[in-house]
Protein backbone atom coordinates (compact mmCIF):
# COMPACT_ATOMS: atom_id res chain seq x y z
CA UNK A 1 0.00 0.00 0.00
CA UNK A 2 1.40 3.42 -0.84
CA UNK A 3 0.36 7.01 -0.88
CA UNK A 4 2.05 10.32 -1.45
CA UNK A 5 2.23 13.73 0.15
CA UNK A 6 4.12 16.91 -0.59
CA UNK A 7 5.73 19.37 1.77
CA UNK A 8 7.86 22.42 0.93
CA UNK A 9 8.37 21.33 -2.65
CA UNK A 10 9.55 17.79 -1.77
CA UNK A 11 7.67 14.61 -2.51
CA UNK A 12 7.25 12.05 0.28
CA UNK A 13 6.21 8.52 -0.53
CA UNK A 14 5.22 6.15 2.25
CA UNK A 15 5.67 2.48 1.42
CA UNK A 16 4.11 -0.03 3.80
CA UNK A 17 6.53 -2.81 4.69
CA UNK A 18 6.44 -5.51 7.33
CA UNK A 19 10.20 -5.41 7.76
CA UNK A 20 12.10 -2.15 7.29
CA UNK A 21 15.49 -3.70 6.69
CA UNK A 22 18.56 -2.29 4.97
CA UNK A 23 17.78 -4.56 2.03
CA UNK A 24 14.48 -2.70 1.68
CA UNK A 25 16.40 0.57 1.42
CA UNK A 26 18.67 -0.94 -1.25
CA UNK A 27 15.65 -2.04 -3.26
CA UNK A 28 14.06 1.41 -3.05
CA UNK A 29 17.29 3.17 -4.03
CA UNK A 30 17.36 1.10 -7.20
CA UNK A 31 13.89 2.38 -8.08
CA UNK A 32 14.36 6.07 -7.28
CA UNK A 33 18.13 6.65 -7.51
CA UNK A 34 20.27 6.71 -4.39
CA UNK A 35 21.32 10.36 -4.62
CA UNK A 36 17.73 11.56 -4.46
CA UNK A 37 16.70 9.75 -1.29
CA UNK A 38 16.84 9.99 2.46
CA UNK A 39 15.16 7.55 4.85
CA UNK A 40 13.33 7.66 8.14
CA UNK A 41 11.91 4.57 9.83
CA UNK A 42 8.75 4.71 11.91
CA UNK A 43 6.01 2.24 12.77
CA UNK A 44 6.99 -0.24 10.13
CA UNK A 45 7.09 2.34 7.32
CA UNK A 46 9.87 3.93 5.36
CA UNK A 47 9.53 7.64 4.69
CA UNK A 48 11.23 8.42 1.40
CA UNK A 49 12.10 12.02 0.68
CA UNK A 50 12.59 12.52 -3.05
CA UNK A 51 14.49 15.79 -3.41
CA UNK A 52 13.05 16.98 -6.70
CA UNK A 53 12.21 20.41 -5.20
CA UNK A 54 9.41 20.77 -7.74
CA UNK A 55 6.50 22.93 -6.69
CA UNK A 56 3.19 21.17 -6.34
CA UNK A 57 1.01 22.61 -9.09
CA UNK A 58 -1.86 21.71 -11.37
CA UNK A 59 0.11 21.79 -14.62
CA UNK A 60 2.43 18.94 -13.62
CA UNK A 61 0.92 15.61 -14.61
CA UNK A 62 3.03 13.72 -12.07
CA UNK A 63 1.59 15.84 -9.28
CA UNK A 64 -1.94 15.06 -10.42
CA UNK A 65 -1.22 11.33 -10.66
CA UNK A 66 0.05 11.35 -7.08
CA UNK A 67 -2.96 13.34 -5.87
CA UNK A 68 -5.33 10.86 -7.52
CA UNK A 69 -3.50 7.94 -5.87
CA UNK A 70 -3.85 9.49 -2.43
CA UNK A 71 -7.35 10.96 -2.60
CA UNK A 72 -9.02 8.72 -5.16
CA UNK A 73 -11.19 9.68 -8.11
CA UNK A 74 -13.23 11.43 -9.23
CA UNK A 75 -11.88 14.54 -7.56
CA UNK A 76 -11.81 18.26 -8.33
CA UNK A 77 -8.38 19.88 -7.91
CA UNK A 78 -8.09 23.68 -7.71
CA UNK A 79 -4.97 25.82 -7.74
CA UNK A 80 -5.04 28.88 -5.49
CA UNK A 81 -2.19 30.61 -7.32
CA UNK A 82 -4.08 30.47 -10.61
CA UNK A 83 -7.21 31.83 -8.94
CA UNK A 84 -5.22 34.79 -7.63
CA UNK A 85 -3.52 35.31 -11.00
CA UNK A 86 -6.91 35.65 -12.68
CA UNK A 87 -8.12 38.14 -10.10
CA UNK A 88 -4.92 40.14 -10.46
CA UNK A 89 -5.32 40.19 -14.24
CA UNK A 90 -8.60 42.05 -13.67
CA UNK A 91 -7.58 44.36 -10.84
CA UNK A 92 -4.37 45.39 -12.62
CA UNK A 93 -6.55 46.80 -15.43
CA UNK A 94 -9.71 47.83 -13.58
CA UNK A 95 -8.10 49.66 -10.67
CA UNK A 96 -10.08 52.89 -10.98
CA UNK A 97 -12.17 53.65 -7.87
CA UNK A 98 -15.04 54.58 -10.19
CA UNK A 99 -15.38 50.82 -10.87
CA UNK A 100 -16.34 47.94 -8.59
CA UNK A 101 -15.72 44.26 -9.33
CA UNK A 102 -18.20 41.68 -8.05
CA UNK A 103 -17.72 37.91 -8.16
CA UNK A 104 -20.65 35.99 -9.68
CA UNK A 105 -21.00 33.35 -6.97
CA UNK A 106 -23.08 31.01 -9.13
CA UNK A 107 -19.93 30.13 -11.10
CA UNK A 108 -18.46 28.39 -8.06
CA UNK A 109 -19.67 28.86 -4.51
CA UNK A 110 -17.20 26.71 -2.60
CA UNK A 111 -16.69 28.64 0.66
CA UNK A 112 -12.89 28.58 0.43
CA UNK A 113 -13.01 30.00 -3.09
CA UNK A 114 -15.58 32.65 -2.12
CA UNK A 115 -13.49 33.63 0.92
CA UNK A 116 -10.33 33.88 -1.18
CA UNK A 117 -12.05 36.12 -3.72
CA UNK A 118 -13.60 38.27 -0.99
CA UNK A 119 -10.19 38.77 0.65
CA UNK A 120 -8.89 40.06 -2.67
CA UNK A 121 -11.32 42.97 -2.64
CA UNK A 122 -14.22 41.69 -4.75
CA UNK A 123 -17.85 42.27 -3.85
CA UNK A 124 -20.41 39.51 -4.37
CA UNK A 125 -23.13 38.96 -6.97
CA UNK A 126 -25.65 36.67 -5.27
CA UNK A 127 -28.59 34.95 -6.98
CA UNK A 128 -30.31 33.45 -3.93
CA UNK A 129 -30.71 34.14 -0.23
CA UNK A 130 -28.47 31.12 0.37
CA UNK A 131 -25.71 32.80 -1.65
CA UNK A 132 -26.24 35.97 0.38
CA UNK A 133 -25.83 33.97 3.60
CA UNK A 134 -22.70 32.26 2.29
CA UNK A 135 -21.19 35.57 1.15
CA UNK A 136 -21.64 36.98 4.64
CA UNK A 137 -20.25 33.81 6.27
CA UNK A 138 -17.20 34.23 4.02
CA UNK A 139 -16.66 37.78 5.25
CA UNK A 140 -18.41 39.91 2.63
CA UNK A 141 -19.83 43.25 3.78
CA UNK A 142 -23.57 43.46 3.13
CA UNK A 143 -23.05 46.78 1.33
CA UNK A 144 -20.92 44.94 -1.24
CA UNK A 145 -23.42 42.14 -1.88
CA UNK A 146 -25.76 42.62 -4.83
CA UNK A 147 -28.83 40.39 -4.91
CA UNK A 148 -29.64 39.76 -8.58
CA UNK A 149 -32.20 36.96 -8.38
CA UNK A 150 -35.20 36.42 -10.64
CA UNK A 151 -38.86 35.72 -9.73
CA UNK A 152 -38.53 37.13 -6.22
CA UNK A 153 -40.96 36.29 -3.43
CA UNK A 154 -42.00 38.71 -0.71
CA UNK A 155 -40.04 36.70 1.88
CA UNK A 156 -36.87 36.89 -0.22
CA UNK A 157 -37.24 40.64 -0.67
CA UNK A 158 -37.84 41.05 3.06
CA UNK A 159 -34.71 39.00 3.80
CA UNK A 160 -32.58 41.11 1.44
CA UNK A 161 -33.73 44.39 2.97
CA UNK A 162 -33.22 43.02 6.50
CA UNK A 163 -29.63 42.11 5.59
CA UNK A 164 -29.13 45.54 3.99
CA UNK A 165 -27.83 44.12 0.72
CA UNK A 166 -28.37 45.81 -2.63
CA UNK A 167 -31.44 44.40 -4.36
CA UNK A 168 -32.09 44.24 -8.10
CA UNK A 169 -35.64 43.95 -9.44
CA UNK A 170 -36.23 42.39 -12.85
CA UNK A 171 -39.97 42.75 -13.45
CA UNK A 172 -42.79 45.24 -12.98
CA UNK A 173 -44.43 42.77 -10.60
CA UNK A 174 -41.32 42.74 -8.40
CA UNK A 175 -41.26 46.54 -8.48
CA UNK A 176 -44.93 46.64 -7.41
CA UNK A 177 -44.19 44.17 -4.60
CA UNK A 178 -41.46 46.42 -3.22
CA UNK A 179 -43.47 49.61 -3.67
CA UNK A 180 -46.49 48.14 -1.85
CA UNK A 181 -44.52 46.63 1.03
CA UNK A 182 -41.32 48.65 1.40
CA UNK A 183 -42.06 52.31 0.62
CA UNK A 184 -39.05 54.58 0.95
CA UNK A 185 -36.58 51.83 0.00
CA UNK A 186 -33.79 51.90 -2.59
CA UNK A 187 -33.65 49.50 -5.54
CA UNK A 188 -31.73 48.68 -8.70
CA UNK A 189 -33.75 47.79 -11.79
CA UNK A 190 -32.64 45.24 -14.34
CA UNK A 191 -33.04 46.34 -17.96
CA UNK A 192 -33.34 44.09 -20.99
CA UNK A 193 -31.74 46.27 -23.66
CA UNK A 194 -32.31 43.65 -26.35
CA UNK A 195 -28.54 43.29 -26.82
CA UNK A 196 -27.68 39.72 -25.84
CA UNK A 197 -25.07 37.06 -26.51
CA UNK A 198 -23.67 33.88 -25.01
CA UNK A 199 -21.78 30.66 -25.70
CA UNK A 200 -25.17 28.90 -25.97
CA UNK A 201 -28.75 30.06 -26.60
CA UNK A 202 -29.68 28.96 -23.09
CA UNK A 203 -27.31 31.48 -21.48
CA UNK A 204 -28.30 34.57 -23.48
CA UNK A 205 -29.91 36.93 -20.96
CA UNK A 206 -30.97 39.91 -23.09
CA UNK A 207 -33.35 39.90 -26.02
CA UNK A 208 -36.95 39.02 -26.80
CA UNK A 209 -36.43 35.36 -25.81
CA UNK A 210 -35.00 36.20 -22.39
CA UNK A 211 -37.00 36.13 -19.15
CA UNK A 212 -34.79 38.73 -17.50
CA UNK A 213 -35.35 42.43 -16.92
CA UNK A 214 -37.84 45.03 -18.03
CA UNK A 215 -37.68 46.56 -21.49
CA UNK A 216 -36.69 50.20 -22.06
CA UNK A 217 -40.30 50.95 -23.02
CA UNK A 218 -41.34 49.99 -19.46
CA UNK A 219 -38.93 52.33 -17.65
CA UNK A 220 -41.52 55.10 -17.50
CA UNK A 221 -44.02 52.79 -15.78
CA UNK A 222 -41.35 51.66 -13.31
CA UNK A 223 -40.42 55.26 -12.50
CA UNK A 224 -44.07 56.15 -11.89
CA UNK A 225 -44.65 53.16 -9.59
CA UNK A 226 -41.54 54.00 -7.57
CA UNK A 227 -42.30 57.72 -7.35
CA UNK A 228 -45.76 57.03 -5.91
CA UNK A 229 -44.24 55.14 -2.95
CA UNK A 230 -41.05 57.18 -2.57
CA UNK A 231 -38.91 54.24 -3.73
CA UNK A 232 -35.58 55.47 -5.11
CA UNK A 233 -34.18 53.87 -8.26
CA UNK A 234 -30.48 54.14 -7.41
CA UNK A 235 -29.16 51.89 -10.15
CA UNK A 236 -29.68 50.05 -13.41
CA UNK A 237 -28.39 46.60 -14.27
CA UNK A 238 -28.10 44.74 -17.57
CA UNK A 239 -26.37 41.53 -18.57
CA UNK A 240 -25.87 40.29 -22.13
CA UNK A 241 -25.31 36.62 -21.30
CA UNK A 242 -22.59 34.18 -20.37
CA UNK A 243 -19.35 33.16 -21.99
CA UNK A 244 -19.35 35.13 -25.25
CA UNK A 245 -15.88 36.17 -26.42
CA UNK A 246 -17.09 39.41 -28.03
CA UNK A 247 -16.04 42.39 -25.93
CA UNK A 248 -17.74 44.61 -28.52
CA UNK A 249 -21.21 43.26 -27.62
CA UNK A 250 -20.51 43.81 -23.93
CA UNK A 251 -19.58 47.43 -24.62
CA UNK A 252 -22.58 47.96 -26.92
CA UNK A 253 -24.92 46.87 -24.14
CA UNK A 254 -23.10 49.08 -21.63
CA UNK A 255 -23.47 52.11 -23.91
CA UNK A 256 -27.20 51.46 -24.18
CA UNK A 257 -27.56 51.17 -20.41
CA UNK A 258 -25.58 54.37 -19.82
CA UNK A 259 -27.83 56.23 -22.26
CA UNK A 260 -30.98 54.93 -20.53
CA UNK A 261 -29.66 55.93 -17.12
CA UNK A 262 -29.80 59.60 -18.06
CA UNK A 263 -33.61 59.38 -17.82
CA UNK A 264 -33.36 58.74 -14.06
CA UNK A 265 -31.75 61.54 -12.00
CA UNK A 266 -31.29 59.40 -8.86
CA UNK A 267 -28.94 56.88 -10.53
CA UNK A 268 -25.64 56.28 -8.73
CA UNK A 269 -24.93 52.66 -9.80
CA UNK A 270 -24.64 51.16 -13.29
CA UNK A 271 -24.11 47.40 -13.26
CA UNK A 272 -23.06 46.01 -16.65
CA UNK A 273 -23.07 42.38 -15.53
CA UNK A 274 -20.40 39.82 -16.24
CA UNK A 275 -20.30 37.10 -18.84
CA UNK A 276 -16.71 37.66 -19.96
CA UNK A 277 -15.90 34.81 -22.31
CA UNK A 278 -13.42 32.03 -21.67
CA UNK A 279 -11.97 30.23 -24.69
CA UNK A 280 -11.91 26.58 -23.57
CA UNK A 281 -10.43 25.25 -26.80
CA UNK A 282 -7.81 27.79 -27.89
CA UNK A 283 -7.35 29.87 -24.73
CA UNK A 284 -7.59 33.21 -26.51
CA UNK A 285 -7.86 36.00 -23.93
CA UNK A 286 -10.96 38.12 -23.52
CA UNK A 287 -10.11 41.79 -24.15
CA UNK A 288 -10.56 43.33 -20.70
CA UNK A 289 -8.50 46.38 -21.70
CA UNK A 290 -10.96 47.16 -24.48
CA UNK A 291 -13.92 46.94 -22.10
CA UNK A 292 -12.28 49.18 -19.52
CA UNK A 293 -11.12 51.78 -22.05
CA UNK A 294 -14.52 51.94 -23.76
CA UNK A 295 -16.46 52.28 -20.51
CA UNK A 296 -14.10 54.99 -19.30
CA UNK A 297 -14.48 56.86 -22.59
CA UNK A 298 -18.25 56.41 -22.54
CA UNK A 299 -18.47 57.99 -19.09
CA UNK A 300 -16.89 61.12 -20.54
CA UNK A 301 -18.83 61.10 -23.82
CA UNK A 302 -22.21 60.75 -22.13
CA UNK A 303 -21.25 63.14 -19.32
CA UNK A 304 -21.84 60.66 -16.50
CA UNK A 305 -20.97 61.97 -13.05
CA UNK A 306 -17.77 60.53 -11.56
CA UNK A 307 -19.75 59.54 -8.48
CA UNK A 308 -21.77 57.00 -10.48
CA UNK A 309 -20.24 53.61 -9.75
CA UNK A 310 -19.64 51.26 -12.70
CA UNK A 311 -19.98 47.61 -11.70
CA UNK A 312 -18.66 44.52 -13.52
CA UNK A 313 -19.52 40.97 -12.41
CA UNK A 314 -17.00 38.36 -13.62
CA UNK A 315 -17.46 34.75 -12.53
CA UNK A 316 -16.28 32.27 -15.16
CA UNK A 317 -13.35 34.53 -16.06
CA UNK A 318 -11.95 34.20 -12.53
CA UNK A 319 -12.44 30.51 -11.76
CA UNK A 320 -12.71 28.57 -15.06
CA UNK A 321 -9.10 27.48 -15.46
CA UNK A 322 -8.38 27.22 -11.75
CA UNK A 323 -9.48 23.58 -11.60
CA UNK A 324 -9.29 20.15 -13.23
CA UNK A 325 -11.40 17.04 -12.70
CA UNK A 326 -9.43 13.82 -12.28
CA UNK A 327 -11.20 10.61 -13.29
CA UNK A 328 -10.27 6.94 -13.83
CA UNK A 329 -10.99 4.86 -16.90
CA UNK A 330 -13.34 2.00 -15.96
CA UNK A 331 -13.83 0.46 -19.39
CA UNK A 332 -12.67 0.64 -23.00
CA UNK A 333 -15.17 -0.72 -25.54
CA UNK A 334 -14.90 -1.14 -29.27
CA UNK A 335 -17.61 -1.83 -31.80
CA UNK A 336 -17.66 -1.74 -35.59
CA UNK A 337 -18.08 2.03 -35.64
CA UNK A 338 -16.58 3.55 -32.50
CA UNK A 339 -14.32 3.15 -29.49
CA UNK A 340 -15.66 4.20 -26.10
CA UNK A 341 -13.85 5.18 -22.92
CA UNK A 342 -16.01 4.81 -19.79
CA UNK A 343 -15.15 6.94 -16.75
CA UNK A 344 -15.89 6.84 -13.02
CA UNK A 345 -17.69 10.18 -13.25
CA UNK A 346 -20.56 11.66 -15.22
CA UNK A 347 -22.47 14.83 -15.98
CA UNK A 348 -23.81 14.70 -12.44
CA UNK A 349 -20.33 15.87 -11.42
CA UNK A 350 -19.55 18.08 -14.40
CA UNK A 351 -22.63 18.93 -16.49
CA UNK A 352 -21.32 21.48 -19.01
CA UNK A 353 -20.61 18.97 -21.78
CA UNK A 354 -24.12 17.52 -21.43
CA UNK A 355 -26.03 20.80 -21.07
CA UNK A 356 -24.18 22.93 -23.61
CA UNK A 357 -22.23 20.46 -25.75
CA UNK A 358 -19.24 22.33 -24.34
CA UNK A 359 -15.69 21.52 -25.41
CA UNK A 360 -13.15 20.75 -22.68
CA UNK A 361 -9.61 19.55 -23.16
CA UNK A 362 -9.19 15.99 -21.87
CA UNK A 363 -5.76 14.42 -21.45
CA UNK A 364 -4.54 10.96 -20.46
CA UNK A 365 -2.02 11.39 -17.65
CA UNK A 366 -1.12 7.69 -17.50
CA UNK A 367 -0.55 6.60 -21.08
CA UNK A 368 2.97 6.46 -22.46
CA UNK A 369 1.73 5.46 -25.92
CA UNK A 370 2.52 7.80 -28.78
CA UNK A 371 -0.12 6.32 -31.07
CA UNK A 372 -3.32 8.34 -31.06
CA UNK A 373 -6.74 6.73 -31.25
CA UNK A 374 -10.17 8.27 -31.65
CA UNK A 375 -12.54 7.76 -28.73
CA UNK A 376 -15.94 8.79 -27.49
CA UNK A 377 -15.52 9.61 -23.80
CA UNK A 378 -18.54 8.60 -21.74
CA UNK A 379 -19.71 9.03 -18.18
CA UNK A 380 -21.09 6.34 -15.89
CA UNK A 381 -24.73 7.47 -15.66
CA UNK A 382 -27.67 5.51 -17.02
CA UNK A 383 -28.32 8.23 -19.57
CA UNK A 384 -27.25 8.00 -23.23
CA UNK A 385 -26.33 11.68 -23.32
CA UNK A 386 -23.74 11.31 -20.58
CA UNK A 387 -20.81 12.09 -22.88
CA UNK A 388 -17.80 14.29 -22.22
CA UNK A 389 -16.51 14.24 -25.80
CA UNK A 390 -17.15 12.68 -29.19
CA UNK A 391 -14.42 11.62 -31.61
CA UNK A 392 -11.62 12.89 -29.38
CA UNK A 393 -8.04 11.80 -30.06
CA UNK A 394 -6.08 10.44 -27.11
CA UNK A 395 -3.05 8.19 -26.71
CA UNK A 396 -4.09 4.56 -26.63
CA UNK A 397 -6.02 4.27 -23.38
CA UNK A 398 -6.45 1.35 -20.98
CA UNK A 399 -8.59 0.55 -17.96
CA UNK A 400 -7.09 2.23 -14.89
CA UNK A 401 -5.62 5.18 -16.77
CA UNK A 402 -6.06 8.59 -15.19
CA UNK A 403 -7.77 11.23 -17.32
CA UNK A 404 -7.76 14.94 -16.63
CA UNK A 405 -10.71 17.13 -17.69
CA UNK A 406 -9.41 20.69 -17.76
CA UNK A 407 -10.83 24.15 -17.04
CA UNK A 408 -13.69 22.91 -14.86
CA UNK A 409 -13.62 25.63 -12.19
CA UNK A 410 -16.73 27.44 -13.43
CA UNK A 411 -20.22 25.91 -13.51
CA UNK A 412 -18.83 22.51 -12.64
CA UNK A 413 -19.39 21.50 -9.04
CA UNK A 414 -21.85 24.39 -8.60
CA UNK A 415 -24.17 22.74 -11.17
CA UNK A 416 -23.60 19.17 -10.01
CA UNK A 417 -26.42 16.87 -8.90
CA UNK A 418 -27.21 13.51 -7.33
CA UNK A 419 -28.73 11.97 -10.46
CA UNK A 420 -28.79 8.16 -10.23
CA UNK A 421 -28.28 8.76 -6.48
CA UNK A 422 -24.59 9.26 -7.18
CA UNK A 423 -22.66 11.14 -4.52
CA UNK A 424 -20.73 14.30 -5.30
CA UNK A 425 -16.91 14.15 -5.32
CA UNK A 426 -14.34 15.79 -3.07
CA UNK A 427 -12.75 19.13 -3.88
CA UNK A 428 -9.07 19.79 -3.16
CA UNK A 429 -7.01 22.95 -3.39
CA UNK A 430 -3.30 23.28 -4.07
CA UNK A 431 -2.54 26.26 -1.85
CA UNK A 432 -0.05 29.05 -2.49
CA UNK A 433 2.24 27.20 -0.05
CA UNK A 434 2.07 24.19 -2.42
CA UNK A 435 0.16 22.03 0.01
CA UNK A 436 -3.00 20.03 -0.55
CA UNK A 437 -6.07 21.30 1.29
CA UNK A 438 -9.34 19.38 1.37
CA UNK A 439 -11.94 22.10 0.75
CA UNK A 440 -14.92 19.76 0.47
CA UNK A 441 -15.03 16.10 1.42
CA UNK A 442 -16.65 13.56 -0.85
CA UNK A 443 -20.36 13.19 -0.27
CA UNK A 444 -21.83 10.02 1.25
CA UNK A 445 -25.26 8.49 0.89
CA UNK A 446 -26.13 9.54 4.44
CA UNK A 447 -25.56 13.17 3.42
CA UNK A 448 -28.17 12.83 0.70
CA UNK A 449 -30.65 10.97 2.90
CA UNK A 450 -30.22 13.33 5.87
CA UNK A 451 -33.06 15.55 4.62
CA UNK A 452 -35.44 12.63 4.01
CA UNK A 453 -38.09 11.23 6.34
CA UNK A 454 -37.27 7.51 6.34
CA UNK A 455 -40.30 6.44 8.42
Amino acid sequence: MQYTQRKRGYRYRFIQRSNCSSSSETEIKKQYGKDNLSFTRFWGKILIKITTKRNLNMSDSENLILIAKEYGTPVYVYEEERLIERMNSLTSIISDDKFKLLYAMKANENPIIVSTINRNGFGMDACSIEEIELAMICGADSKEIFYNADCLTLDEIQYAFNKRVNITLGSLDAIKLVCNNFPGSEVIIRINTGIGSGHSDSVVTNGIMSKFGIFPSEIGVAMKLCAEQNVDIIGLHSHTGSGDMSAEIYVENARALIALSKRIPSIRILNFGGGFGFDYENHAEYDINYVYDCLTDERQKQNINDEVLFIIEPGRYIVADSAVLLTRVCSVKNNEMRSYIGLDTGYNHFPRCFYYNAWHDITNLSSCHHTLKTYDIAGYLCQSGDMFARERQLPETCVGDLLCIKDVGAYGFSMSSNFNLRCKPAELMITCEHKIKLIRRAEKLNDILSTCNMD
